[in-house]
């Protein structure tokens, strides 16, 4: 019998994480099932109520004891989730067979909007899934969509979990041995180091189980990654998830008009307004289509990112890719498409077509005049002024992409 099991909402920004209990689950389960498949699933990056990356998990296995498959799910979820912490709600998903296809809508659903745990139970109960929810059970949801996630373009995650005594404490993987692995593996393996700063991108900041990730296209890669890495600590277990990070799947192509707040987007209008810096070195411009506007930003982590939007001018057509928020549907930048940069000229005083010196202005209303030869010309003459701007596709700096957007490596 093929079970897929699906699992979310299990965290908290205080500890744990999903992908952990999901690697647990699998070793409990390998006892007397067979697991295919491990999926780490991002959802809404912009759905306020989440926390840190949105992602789910999904299990597919084999198994002839559906209670005990059931019944060890169950018990590693009680024993993990963050359930004395206000917000964290675990939902748990099982479906036998197949995967129908509402479920892969829903799972779209869930990606670029906002759905409800009503929504989930609705169509689990439709498809005949088992449902486990704690507390408010808003779990259920990632868990559905998990199952049900469309995975054509995936890539990979392998990730190294720490021993219980070092969760909350610093982490100790040798920088060295990360340069080394990105050099060794790229372009297979991705977003390991921000070029711009050298900052280590492989080690979480947050209090939960993982020492480190290595994200690639490539699963023998992968491993080879992490052998290479020097922790100063040990590893507790091991887990590869396949996965919709890097692959830009939230983003969804509307007109300005068309835009809803927390969902994700690709937009393509002309500047409208110049680019502003506001406080916090922030960078706003705003882009029209159709008579309609948006404001789309730049914020300060994303660098030299920044200085690209600097550049632009109004009458630039552009194509804009980022999340948007729910008070001002303002677009927050992941990528920035120059289609087509406007050309721009300045007033220059003439060039005498005879000597080849700029002439001088005659005086008031009297047009400018050569004072090498006396030849004379009415107005001043438009000159193109060379923009430091070329179209292309520039993106965030590494340190400041979300999971799902695609790097510059898969593009």
């Amino acid at each position: 019998m093929k079970l897929r099991i699906g699992i979310d909402d299990t965290d908290s920004k205080k500890g744990m994480c999903t992908t952990y209990l999901g690697a647990v689950l699998r070793d409990r389960l390998r006892s007397f099932a067979k697991v295919l498949e491990l999926r780490l699933v991002r959802l809404n990056p912009n759905i306020p109520w989440k926390t840190r990356g949105n992602g789910a998990v999904a299990l597919t296995v084999e198994t002839g004891d559906y209670d005990r498959a059931v019944s060890e799910t169950l018990e590693v979820v009680e024993d993990l989730a963050a359930l004395d912490v206000e917000g964290t709600n675990p939902g748990v998903v099982i479906a036998k067979g197949d995967v129908p296809s509402e479920l892969t809508s829903f799972y779209y659903n869930a990606l670029h909007g906002v759905v409800t745990i009503e929504d989930a139970a609705a169509l689990a109960e439709k498809h005949g899934c088992e449902l486990h929810m704690f507390k408010e059970g808003r779990g259920i949801i990632g868990g559905l969509a998990a199952i049900g996630a469309d995975l054509t373009d995936h890539t990979y995650e392998v990730i190294a979990y720490r021993t219980p005594e070092y969760w909350g404490r610093p982490r100790h993987v040798d920088p060295s041995s990360v340069y080394e692995m990105d050099r060794a593996t790229r372009p297979a393996t991705y977003n390991n180091v921000d070029p711009e700063t050298g900052r280590i991108l492989v080690t979480p900041r947050s209090p939960c189980p993982v020492l480190y990730g290595i994200r690639g296209t490539d699963r023998e890669v992968l491993i080879r990654a992490m052998k290479m890495i020097r922790a100063g600590e040990p590893v507790e277990r091991w887990a590869l998830y396949k996965t919709n990070q890097g692959t830009d799947a939230h983003l969804k192509p509307c007109a300005i008009e068309e835009i809803e707040p927390y969902s994700s987007v690709i937009i393509r209008g002309v500047v409208s307004e110049a680019p502003r810096v506001i406080e916090g070195g922030h960078v706003i411009f705003s882009i029209a289509e159709g008579g309609c506007s948006v404001d789309c930003a730049a914020y300060e982590p994303t660098g030299g990112f920044r200085e690209v939007v600097k550049r632009l001018c109004p009458g630039d057509v552009v194509r804009a890719y980022g999340g948007v928020t729910k008070e001002n549907k303002t677009v927050n930048l992941e990528k920035l498409e120059v289609l087509d940069v406007k050309e721009l000229f300045k007033l220059k005083n003439p060039v005498c077509p005879k000597c080849g010196k700029t002439m001088k202005s005659a005086g008031k209303g009297q047009g400018f005049r050569c004072r090498g030869c006396g030849t004379k010309a009415e107005a001043k003459e438009p000159v193109q002024i060379e923009r430091d701007l070329k179209p292309g596709l520039y993106c965030v700096p590494e340190r400041a992409m979300r999971h799902l957007s695609r790097p510059v490596v898969r593009i």
